[in-house]
């Protein structure tokens, strides 16, 4: 998933150290303020040990955690709130559901009194959004993985969480229903505006999901960044062609009667046009496109009829049979587009040129 850190200002800070019986030591210190961060690494690595660390059930040697400035971890002024008290939703590889119950009883269990800042109940709207209406009555021991999955997320939201942590949330569904379940994924980013810290040691599904990635390996921090940085930018185009994703700031309605959007662009601020279906205009929303939409121009750009102008820099070049996937960054957001090795060439583009992105409003998808 290609995009700023999409929604409101988010900071998580994780200053954590601990020694296990076993001998094996987790020494990890970052803050984040992406919408989606990954804990990326391999098996016995550390990153569930340090999950759970931060949801309150292993108790550090030493640390310090706050999540947009609400402290729940400070060893050395004694603070340590209760897993209950840290207003965050688990969800486990294995999902933890309660045999005993429905699926309905399951969601309901979870629901804190807060609703998640929706005027309709939370427990309509989740079980729309994760299609589980059909599964309401139904035992978790009745259900596939994928659907004991999509309940799991839907407990975890039910309880109105500040920030969700999922932990290998696909490794136990059978390969044909992962990208259905990395679709309800970012369904729930986008309907609920909730951060996530997402543990896997799959780059695929990193490189889909995850805004920043916090490379994880022998319990300590490795490298982290954005998908194409840490994975690199060849890794990012193997899995297929990627997917812009930009949040709009801002919707306002325009002179011809359409649609503008404003888009943060670093140094600037600029406004796409939108298509004309758009619902629900002054709302914060997110618009899709394909790499292949980017058309990209250099120098003047008067005189081209793509009203749509995004500013950007170009960060890598990767080249396939008869095309080239172009990495760019546009402020804090990553953009790329595809196209000819002979339009690589007229435009005499390298890494570090200063390009136009020009998408036409019919190329842009609306995610609300």
């Amino acid at each position: 998933m290609v995009g700023e850190a999409r929604g409101r200002a988010v900071k998580l800070q994780v200053h954590c150290a601990h020694q296990f019986e076993s001998g094996f030591d987790v020494a990890v210190n970052f803050d984040s303020k992406h919408r989606i961060t990954a804990l990326f690494g391999p098996s016995g690595a550390g990153k569930t040990s340090l999950l759970m660390m931060i949801a309150g059930f292993v108790a550090p040697d030493k640390g310090y955690i706050a999540f947009d400035d609400r402290v729940l971890l400070d060893t050395g002024a004694g603070i340590a709130l209760a897993p209950e008290s840290r207003h965050l939703g688990v969800v486990f590889q294995d999902q933890r559901l309660f045999p005993h119950l429905s699926v309905e009883d399951n969601l309901r269990f979870a629901q804190r009194p807060s609703p998640l800042n929706r005027k309709e109940s939370p427990f309509k709207r989740i079980a729309e959004v994760l299609e589980l209406n059909g599964l309401l009555q139904r035992r978790p021991e009745s259900l596939s993985g994928g659907e004991r999955q999509r309940v799991a997320l839907g407990r975890a939201l039910m309880s109105a969480p500040d920030l969700m942590l999922l932990d290998e949330p696909v490794t136990a569904v059978d390969e044909p229903r992962r990208e259905t379940i990395l679709s309800y994924v970012e369904r729930v980013v986008h309907e609920w505006d909730v951060p996530m810290l997402y543990v896997s040691h799959h780059r695929s599904e990193v490189q889909r999901v995850a805004d920043w990635i916090l490379a994880f390996d022998k319990g300590r921090l490795t490298e982290q960044g954005p998908p194409d940085k840490v994975l690199g930018a060849d890794a990012v185009v193997a899995a297929g062609e990627p997917v812009n994703l930009v949040r709009l700031t801002k919707v306002s309605p325009s002179q011809d009667g359409g649609w503008l959007g404003t888009v943060n662009a670093g140094n600037s601020i600029t406004q796409l046009r939108l298509p004309a279906e758009l619902k629900n205009p002054g709302k914060s929303v997110f618009v899709e496109f394909a790499a292949s939409d980017v058309m990209l121009a250099s120098g003047n750009t008067e005189g081209l009829s793509a009203r749509n102008r995004l500013p950007a820099i170009v960060t890598d070049l990767v080249p396939r049979t008869g095309r080239v996937f172009v990495a760019l960054e546009m402020g804090e957001q990553r953009l790329w587009a595809e196209v000819t090795t002979h339009a690589i060439e007229d435009l005499g583009l390298v890494i570090g040129s200063n390009v136009t992105c020009l998408i036409k409003s019919a190329a842009l998808r609306v995610v609300d």
